[in-house]
């Protein structure tokens, strides 16, 4: 099972790294949004953190669903899908490659722009490094184990990519909340039992999410 996953996540990095299709585009977008909220935004200090969090999460999920639906939408184009149905790999460890390979790009995204936000709004992000590791973490999981399971799933249709945010953003609303309001206590240094609550949201979606889209992945790519 490692080795299928490491297989599949090595060919999509190396894929990527080679042509460089979709990462730069993702990470100009996720740059742009914290460089105009930062430049907009002239709120008072106390409040800043209030809305950062929201801001910041939005623009990684937007961004981040480039990467999302090229993971899927490229083996559709090239005609991978067949060839992936070959090899005796089950659907389970070509979903959880998918999974892997959609969180790196998320991770580099966030490593980007969670700085950038630090910078240019002024808020202490980065003020318990810790807390916002988990958070990124489990936020990264949950909104990649809906997106890569419905990428499989609209990687056929024409004009996919603008229908995959219409279909995710729903499903990945608790989500996105629990993050930005973690993220929102971890800046203003409240890291007590309400924050707690929200991780363990954040977990719990993770947790079901990933459950589901590998028990799921098999009937999206072969239908």
């Amino acid at each position: 099972m490692a080795a299928q996953l490491w297989w599949i996540v090595h060919k999509d990095l190396v894929s990527e790294c080679r042509t460089w299709r979709v990462w730069p585009a993702m990470l100009l977008f996720g740059l742009v949004v914290a460089f105009v909220f930062g430049v907009q935004a002239d709120l008072p200090p106390d409040q800043r953190p209030q809305i950062a969090g929201g801001l910041l999460w939005l623009a990684i999920f937007f961004a981040g669903m480039q990467a999302v639906d090229h993971s899927c939408g490229a083996e559709r184009e090239e005609g991978c899908w067949d060839g992936l149905m070959l090899y005796p790999i089950g659907a389970a460890a070509i979903y959880l490659a998918k999974l892997a390979v959609n969180a790196i790009a998320l991770a580099a995204l966030e490593c980007l722009l969670i700085p950038a936000f630090a910078a240019l709004a002024d808020v202490p992000l980065m003020s318990h490094p810790g807390a916002m590791l988990l958070v990124a973490l489990l936020g990264n999981v949950g909104i990649c184990a809906v997106g890569t399971l419905l990428s499989g799933l609209v990687a056929g249709v024409r004009h996919g990519g603008s229908l995959l945010v219409l279909i995710v953003l729903p499903l990945v609303i608790p989500v996105v909340l629990a993050a930005a309001e973690a993220t929102r206590l971890a800046a203003e240094g409240q890291l007590g039992p309400e924050w707690w609550r929200w991780v363990h949201l954040l977990a719990a979606f993770a947790a079901i999410f990933v459950t589901a889209g590998a028990t799921l992945f098999d009937f999206v790519i072969r239908d």
